[in-house]
């Protein structure tokens, strides 16, 4: 993904840059989407963010010009780590039961990192405090994620090998199993996260294909 520029004109690193080097930028985002979690996102305030990171409300501001617009990008990047982590994973598929599982295992393994899980929690519970606009192009971003599924349940079906089920009802409940995990799963416990993400996929795959599909290429990881 080419990296972008804000509204100020300066040049962006791509979510996979941050991973290695991270930025000022990222550093609030990573920080204000904790804090934003823990607190709400009505009752906590830029100078409260800007507190907990150690720099003046001035130099957040630098950044960013209001909380919605703070929120906007927690939400984008969030969407950016997954969707890039997901294509990576894709590329390797050889069929759309992997492909499937592949969309489902990474999911899964994303969402349940301390601090991207964050990120999906968010999208979820505080989308109707984006600005319009925003909330707009979530929404857009969201249908798209959605698709991901949706296509390989279509390709699936399409060769007799999907359960008879509705397609569009089967894409919103894989993705909602996924999206429940941050509520009730906690590093440290007796699932490691690689293994929580076989066995949701593993279930997750037994829901919508007849024989559950391949779950060689995942245990192997």
């Amino acid at each position: 993904m080419e990296a972008r520029r804000n509204q100020r004109g300066n040049r962006e690193t791509t979510p996979a840059q941050a991973r290695r080097r991270p930025s000022r930028r990222h550093e609030i985002l990573r920080r204000a989407a904790h804090l934003f979690l823990e607190r709400g996102f009505e009752i906590t305030s830029l100078a409260d963010i800007a507190d907990s990171i150690g720099i003046s409300k001035a130099g957040l501001y630098y950044h960013f010009n209001s909380k919605q617009e703070l929120l906007a990008a927690i939400i984008n990047y969030g969407h950016e780590i997954l969707e890039q982590e997901m294509q990576s994973q894709l590329a390797d598929c050889r069929s759309d039961e992997e492909a499937l599982r592949c969309l489902i295992h990474t999911y899964a393994l994303s969402i349940t990192r301390e601090d991207d899980s964050a990120f999906a929690t968010l999208a979820i519970e505080e989308v109707r405090s984006l600005l319009p606009d925003d909330r707009a192009q979530i929404a857009r971003r969201k249908r798209a994620f959605l698709e991901l599924f949706r296509e390989r349940l279509k390709r699936l079906a399409a060769v007799g090998k999907l359960r008879d089920v509705d397609i569009t009802t089967a894409t919103h409940t894989l993705v909602g199993i996924v999206l429940w995990l941050p509520k009730w799963y906690r590093q440290g416990g007796r699932l490691s996260a690689r293994e929580m993400a076989d066995e949701i996929a593993e279930l997750a795959m037994h829901a919508v294909l007849p024989d559950g599909g391949d779950r060689s290429r995942h245990r192997d990881r």
